[in-house]
């Protein structure tokens, strides 16, 4: 009985490594396929634009891209970096989601204008109403939303993204 017992719980450990072993299939990067594909897509663009705007990185976004309306006076450097670090993580999509990737400064596409109205509502959050809440945000700590709050990796919040 003992020998039965013991063989039992060897077989069930061996089943339970074979199991918890990492999957040989796993992209590399730790993610699924779908975000590596978001990534270089990213990527892709971003590059496109750093040639287009070399040694203008430094200068007012206004003054290097068409059509800012929210980040005027951003260096365009820093304005890329929230794109692709911010926005586009926080809302798991690429450039083309928000933007006519052939003329970035076309408000054709809807999620364009929805994108600025969001900001707008984020600044209101964090400024008139997290900042008065004297039990939340004190001297020491100064909560702050960002598009993840909500987006968690998703275009639309409580309606995952279409794969």
């Amino acid at each position: 009985m003992k020998k039965a017992i013991l063989s039992l719980f060897a077989i069930t450990a061996i089943i339970s490594l074979v199991a918890l072993r990492p999957s040989t299939t796993a992209p590399k990067s730790g993610q699924d396929a779908r975000e590596d594909s978001l990534i270089a897509d990213r990527a892709k663009f971003v590059k496109q634009i750093k040639e287009a705007i070399a040694g203008k990185e430094k200068l007012p976004a206004e003054q290097v891209f068409k059509n800012i309306k929210i980040f005027k006076g951003r260096p365009a450097e820093q304005l890329l970096g929230i794109m692709e670090n911010g926005w586009s993580k926080s809302l798991g999509v690429s450039c083309g989601h928000c933007h006519n990737t052939n003329d970035f400064a076309s408000e054709e596409k809807g999620d364009h204008a929805i994108a600025g109205q969001m900001v707008t509502m984020v600044g209101k959050i964090n400024d008139e109403l997290l900042a008065t809440m004297p039990a939340y945000a004190t001297k020491d700590r100064k909560p702050r939303l960002g598009c993840s709050t909500c987006h968690r990796g998703e275009a639309h919040p409580g309606r995952p993204n279409r794969r």
